[in-house]
């Protein structure tokens, strides 16, 4: 595995690129908002049993994916040098994932808006495909980022783990344990605050390589 190289990482998120930095704390702080919000669709729909639909929780699902798809770049962007083949790829699945998918979700609550919350019908086969395909896209994303956020070491492997367990469960036992979503949520803004906690750290010392620039980029 090669080294990352140190001027690299620090032009990503110290002075050297203005414009990465904030590429950077927009994500982090993006995915903490994401993850307040996630947990208030959670909180939202627990309210009533059964699935919900309407306005409010479109408009919800709505807002936390654009946010974790801001967040998804501002985290790429700062994981980037480190990244490898593979965190390029749990990146590309991740950001174009979420974003596909708020284009449907904006799309859903707009037909709310228009119908006045009254429940809408079953969309043609070929939308149902797209809709597959962006659904499988962005589960993918989901479940490689934080394996490429481990595997990179730029951030604590800690939050790439939280993240990886919290997607888990959130597809595999959200019928059996409450709390999935805003769990996700939580990973989520978890991982926001390390990236905006690295961008402080670069900057209180621009001259000094950092840990890390230090660490090797994923295969």
């Amino acid at each position: 595995m090669a080294d990352v190289s140190q001027v690299g990482l620090s032009r990503a998120v110290g002075g050297g690129s203005t414009r990465s930095t904030g590429l950077v704390r927009a994500g982090g702080v993006a995915a903490v908002v994401a993850g307040v919000v996630m947990g208030v669709h959670e909180w939202w729909d627990d309210r009533v049993p059964g699935i919900q639909e309407g306005v409010v929780p479109s408009a919800l699902h709505s807002t936390w994916v654009a946010l974790m798809f801001v967040g998804f770049l501002g985290l790429s962007a700062l994981q980037w040098p480190a990244f490898g083949r593979f965190g390029r790829l749990a990146s590309g699945l991740a950001v174009g994932g979420s974003g596909s998918l708020f284009v449907l979700a904006l799309n859903e609550t707009w037909g709310f808006v228009r119908s006045d919350g009254a429940p809408q019908g079953d969309p043609p086969l070929p939308v149902l495909v797209v809709m597959f395909a962006v659904l499988g896209c962005y589960v993918a994303g989901l479940l490689l980022f934080p394996l490429a956020t481990i595997r990179a070491g730029v951030l604590p492997r800690a939050v790439g783990i939280f993240l990886l367990v919290s997607v888990l469960l959130k597809i595999f036992a959200s019928g059996v344990l409450p709390g999935t979503l805003a769990l996700m949520g939580a990973a989520f803004a978890t991982m926001g605050l390390a990236a905006l906690r690295v961008v402080r750290s670069e900057r209180t010392a621009p001259g000094q390589p950092s840990e890390s620039s230090k660490r090797p980029a994923s295969a």
